[in-house]
């Protein structure tokens, strides 16, 4: 058998002598392998963004009621027992109760100078604080509410302030009542005089970045701490705050705009029995106001809207709403341990529990995804089959025009072994340049879209600063798929080359 240098040699010569034949034979291999490499990047770049955590992850389902048409639920209830059921499950990973603001409630603060309504009836809900123990913001997303947290409430200060008691008028530094919208007297008329500013009591905490004056008890009680999730920050940066010239969330998150501006900044009022909704329900309890601020980003919160410790909510839902309304959860949020329990558990949560999941985008998308991909992948694979062909086509040509180097190759000693190696060694060469082209090919379009996409496209909610996902294993296979096509269309040259009779081949004109 030759030598493995020499073989290798004499591929490479060969290679370089017919170098325009097989060029034009590659080019299907780069062009089928590129498609090949650019859309499964693109395929695991679009999986990473929707179905990643932020937004649709798989393995996380929400157990709900079942409902009938009208979204009214009925046969069995989420409580604490369902709750347990769950979590005995062996395809859970956890199970955590989420329970939803059921009454009017809104939100009243102010973002650089700006004043933002917040409707939070529907959209502010409770999760367990040991839902989130592992974030950054754990000590402070607890029930300061409870009892062992208020018996160490403080006594708020009391300082005079001066106000205006009618509508329209500020109280000024000479403490008297100015016109808010100030008019001039008309020639020959004497304004208005001024009436003075009435004193008042201003109750409020000196430590005031976590506290507030609750004025029920005057006393310092902490805020409300309010988590919220990356879908929320997304909308907020790039349909809110573009239109209402405000500024956005950087790209380190809450945690990041909190490290420059403070948590004061990321206050706000939550106005429990009123909404800005005409015609909400009538509630059990007089409003009241309590203090808020944002503390935190975690996917663990609610999509859109607000996210509080849940013994929060249970209070006041019994406060403002019912005792059924204190005890019933809205949804489960449960993780299965991977994608193949999620069949036996939706089977046993349908046919034993009496319950249902909420329809699974996430599904929805990853099957459209998948059926994409697939008939891109098709596609290119029938290029690459096809160069493949050529290649075998190309080769028994060469092999034809080459008889008599084969025959002389044959004369001096190589074998049958050595001459069927050149030749799938020639084939599976071009299959390796050829590889390395599409892959090359496919990583400059990837970079070109997403240049395109920085510079051309606005920004949209979750826009990725890549599209793609180019993993070691999708270039590997691209490359090896090059190779293994290339080889499997010169097999049958390579086997016919082998064959010839030196004598013959020798003979031939």
């Amino acid at each position: 058998m030759m030598p493995v240098a020499k073989l290798a040699g004499m591929v490479t010569r060969n290679i370089v002598r017919n170098r325009a034949e097989f060029a034009l034979s590659a080019f299907g291999i780069i062009v089928g392998i590129a498609a090949f490499v650019f859309f499964l990047g693109l395929s695991g770049g679009v999986r990473a963004v929707i179905l990643g955590e932020d937004l649709f992850p798989l393995e996380r389902l929400e157990v709900i009621a079942p409902k009938v048409n009208l979204g009214v639920s009925f046969g069995a209830k989420l409580d604490n027992s369902v709750v347990e059921r769950i979590r005995a499950r062996p395809e859970v990973e956890y199970a955590i109760p989420r329970m939803l603001l059921t009454f009017p409630a809104r939100g009243e603060g102010s973002f650089d100078g700006q004043q933002i309504p917040l409707e939070l009836g529907g959209f502010c809900d409770g999760i367990e604080v040991d839902f989130v123990a592992d974030e950054s913001f754990a000590d402070l997303f607890k029930d300061w509410e409870a009892p062992e947290h208020l018996a160490g409430a403080e006594a708020c200060l009391v300082r005079d302030k001066f106000v205006c008691e009618e509508p329209g008028f500020t109280c000024k530094k000479d403490r008297f009542c100015h016109p808010v919208k100030k008019t001039r007297p008309k020639p020959g008329e004497i304004g208005e005089p001024l009436e003075p500013c009435s004193r008042a009591d201003h109750f409020y905490c000196e430590e005031n970045v976590h506290h507030y004056c609750d004025l029920r008890d005057k006393k310092c009680h902490h805020k409300v701490p309010v988590l919220v999730s990356p879908t929320f920050i997304e909308i907020f940066n790039n349909s809110f705050a573009a239109s209402h010239d405000l500024p956005r969330i950087p790209g380190g998150g809450i945690s990041a705009f909190i490290a420059i501006r403070g948590y004061k900044a990321m206050g706000f009022d939550i106005i429990l029995g009123e909404s800005y909704v005409k015609g909400s329900k009538s509630v059990t309890a007089e409003p009241r106001t309590m203090t808020a601020y944002v503390i935190g980003e975690t996917n663990k919160a609610m999509a859109i809207g607000a996210t509080v410790p849940i013994d929060y909510v249970r209070r006041w839902n019994r406060e403002y709403e019912s005792e059924l309304a204190a005890n019933q959860y809205s949804s489960i949020v449960v993780k299965v341990r991977g994608k193949g329990d999620i069949t036996p558990f939706s089977g046993w949560l349908r046919n034993e529990a009496g319950l249902e999941l909420e329809d699974s985008q996430g599904e929805r998308f990853a099957t459209a995804i998948f059926i994409v991909t697939a008939l891109f992948v098709l596609i290119s694979f029938i290029i690459v089959l096809i160069s493949a062909i050529n290649i075998a086509h190309t080769f028994f040509m060469q092999v034809s025009e080459r008889r008599r180097e084969i025959g002389l190759l044959r004369a001096v000693g190589a074998t049958q072994t050595d001459v069927r190696l050149i030749i799938l060694g020639e084939s599976g060469l071009i299959g390796f340049i050829g590889g390395l082209a599409g892959v090359g090919l496919a990583l400059a379009a990837g970079w070109g879209v997403d240049l395109a996409s920085a510079k051309l496209l606005p920004a949209f909610p979750f826009k990725p600063l890549t599209y793609f996902d180019f993993t070691a294993e999708i270039v590997g296979g691209g490359l090896g798929f090059a190779v293994l096509f290339c080889i499997i269309g010169g097999y049958f040259p390579a086997r016919k080359a082998a064959r010839m009779e030196p004598a013959q081949a020798l003979a031939a004109d």
